[in-house]
């Protein structure tokens, strides 16, 4: 059975954004994608489930002209403690988690049934999951740029820190724009 996968895109130098909240292009592949990496994607859309996201992920959809051109017509559980007012009309129906990761995990699980919960969105949540064991699958698109600065994904999460994490490769897929890398991920034995 599937578990969580964690699918997030990358600089080459470990951000996943900004610090500006300006859009360093990391997607860009996702919208136009060469050959390579349709097949990556169709694949994502096919195996996922549910989605879980923070609260800053959903909103950079929501300014993005909304969530109706999304493929993933899934259950889309939003970590938040500041759940909108009024509910969410379209295709994607949003359940909105107050109660942590481990809730939003546990509700996402049961949505997503023999296919993936896939974390689309946040450092901030990915870093929780990590650090709390709850990600199976970690697949990372590096895109070959350098952006100095701005939000890193595994900030905190040093060799020997409560993570203790452990990656074993078991994908690579390149592209003349974006490689995919996918892990396994257990539990160091140290």
């Amino acid at each position: 059975m599937p578990g969580v996968l964690l699918d997030m895109a990358i600089s080459l130098d470990g951000f996943v954004g900004n610090s500006d909240s300006t859009d360093p292009g990391l997607y860009d592949w996702y919208f136009d994608p060469p050959a390579q990496s349709k097949a990556v994607i169709d694949e994502l859309v096919d195996t996922t489930g549910a989605i879980v996201l923070g609260r800053g992920a959903f909103g950079t959809g929501e300014d993005a002209e909304g969530w109706d051109d999304s493929p993933y017509h899934v259950k889309h559980f939003v970590l938040t403690h500041r759940p909108p007012a009024k509910s969410m009309n379209g295709p994607i129906e949003f359940v909105f988690v107050p109660d942590g990761v481990q809730r939003a995990i546990e509700l996402a699980r049961e949505a997503a049934g023999e296919k993936y919960v896939t974390v689309g969105g946040g450092a901030d949540v990915a870093r929780q999951l990590l650090a709390a064991g709850l990600v199976d699958e970690l697949q990372l698109h590096i895109v070959p740029k350098l952006l100095g600065a701005g939000v890193p994904l595994f900030a905190g999460l040093e060799p020997g820190s409560a993570a203790g994490l452990s990656l074993t490769k078991t994908r690579v897929v390149d592209s003349p724009v974006v490689t995919h890398l996918r892990y396994r991920v257990g539990a160091s034995a140290g």
